[in-house]
């Protein structure tokens, strides 16, 4: 209840300080980031309150450690509780809210993704910046990117590779030849900026 209280409390902090205004245009621009930042500091506060609802029933230590997520909002700062175990240390609450292993949430690599594919660099880089909040600079973005390319290259061979399989092995069984084409794609090259070179994008 405190916790809905201090929620309720920040939104009508914000509601009474909006300014007039006299133009929509320039009132939605800082409405929507006005919003954005609250609405970080809401899901925080409401993540981290469910942190520890969880974790009062978990008994010593209470070491707490630190870890970061980029959201649709913005980044958010969370502390758990770790233990030590055969594989350094762990928090059990990463696993029983389902965290992600690293920082980035798959709807924030979505957008990030499609951004970096779909434009120059510079560009995505700063469009992801203003519409997440996320302060990253245009290298982590692009670098995420590639990463998830390459992962889905690889996902999309192995599937190609286990039908190809299958339909070899069927036309061995039944004597018949079939005809194989084979196409090879290496991603997009994608400018970093007018003045710079162009790199490889493989989403």
């Amino acid at each position: 209840m405190n916790n809905f209280n201090s929620v309720l409390l920040k939104i009508t902090e914000k509601l009474s300080s909006l300014p007039n205004w006299n133009d929509l245009s320039e009132f939605l621009v800082k409405f929507y980031k006005d919003w954005q930042e609250l609405g970080n500091l809401v899901q925080q506060e409401l993540v981290q309150a469910r942190i520890e609802e969880l974790e009062s029933n978990y008994h010593s230590p209470r070491t707490k450690k630190e870890k970061s997520y980029y959201t649709p909002l913005g980044e958010i700062t969370l502390k758990r509780r770790v233990y030590q175990t055969d594989d350094g240390l762990k928090a059990k609450v990463d696993q029983e809210l389902k965290f992600p292993q690293d920082k980035w949430l798959p709807i924030v690599l979505e957008l990030a993704c499609a951004l970096g594919v779909s434009s120059e660099f510079p560009n995505s880089h700063k469009l992801f910046q203003k519409w997440t909040l996320n302060n990253l600079t245009e290298k982590t973005v692009a670098n995420q990117v590639e990463k998830s390319g390459n992962i889905l290259q690889n996902q999309e061979f192995n599937l190609y590779k286990e039908s190809n399989n299958y339909q070899i092995n069927k036309s061995i069984e039944s004597d018949k030849a079939i005809d194989l084409l084979y196409i090879g794609v290496d991603g997009v090259m994608t400018p970093l900026n007018k003045n710079q070179r162009y790199k490889e994008a493989k989403v």
